[in-house]
């Protein structure tokens, strides 16, 4: 893995990530069998972006380190003020998740702790989503459309086949969550992201680029 040669909140992190990961001996596959994304780790380990707090518990705990997950939440929530910080100085916001879409993100980790947390690529495969995708979705970091939220269910329930009460149990509440939690988080997100672009306008650096407007909290408009 490349070293890190800034002194960025985000090479921090990622530095002390990387500590924990020579510490334990964990690997990204650890990480990924207990239910974190694969592309998720990595960015995290090579500084690319922040993982969520979903993601960073999942390496925590697969790299046998439980004990320190408080620290590591710390750790992580310091991380966020510090780059929101210096966003700031250059002029960004930051799109913080609504409610409604830590709401809709717990009911989704709910069912996939039913279903006996399948591996994303075994979810994806499902689904006939990438992996990826199911992660940015699983973390919080994309919310789906309906179509693909319909698509997610079905092939959760799919795996579940074996177990006709369960599987009837998914699709009954995806049904409930995608009438109410989805429409709503989608609704709050699109809220959010249009009072950060005023906001932003307000500060010394302006609109964000492209590329860092990019970066935010996302719904998918496929």
């Amino acid at each position: 893995m490349q070293p890190l040669h800034n002194d960025s909140a985000l090479s921090k992190f990622a530095t002390a990530l990387r500590d924990l990961q020579d510490r334990t001996g964990g690997t990204v596959v650890l990480a990924e069998r207990y239910g974190a994304s694969r592309t998720a780790v990595y960015e995290a380990l090579a500084a690319k972006r922040l993982p969520s707090v979903f993601t960073l518990e999942r390496i925590v705990i697969a790299w046998g380190a439980d004990d320190e997950l408080a620290r590591w939440r710390t750790l992580r929530r310091r991380t966020e003020g510090e780059l929101a910080a210096e966003g700031r100085s250059r002029g960004e916001v930051q799109v913080r998740k609504t409610p409604e879409e830590e709401k809709f993100q717990s009911a989704l980790r709910r069912l996939w702790k039913e279903a006996d947390t399948p591996s994303q690529n075994s979810w994806g495969d499902a689904a006939g989503l990438s992996p990826r995708t199911v992660g940015s979705y699983l973390d919080g970091n994309t919310l789906p459309t309906p179509g693909k939220f319909q698509l997610l269910i079905a092939g959760l329930a799919n795996l579940c086949s074996n177990d006709e009460n369960l599987e009837d149990w998914i699709l009954e509440q995806g049904d409930t969550m995608q009438g109410e939690h989805l429409h709503q988080a989608r609704v709050a997100r699109k809220e959010a992201r249009e009072q950060a672009r005023v906001l932003a306008s307000a500060l010394p650096g302006g609109q964000p680029s492209t590329k860092d407007r990019a970066s935010w909290f996302a719904t998918d408009s496929s």
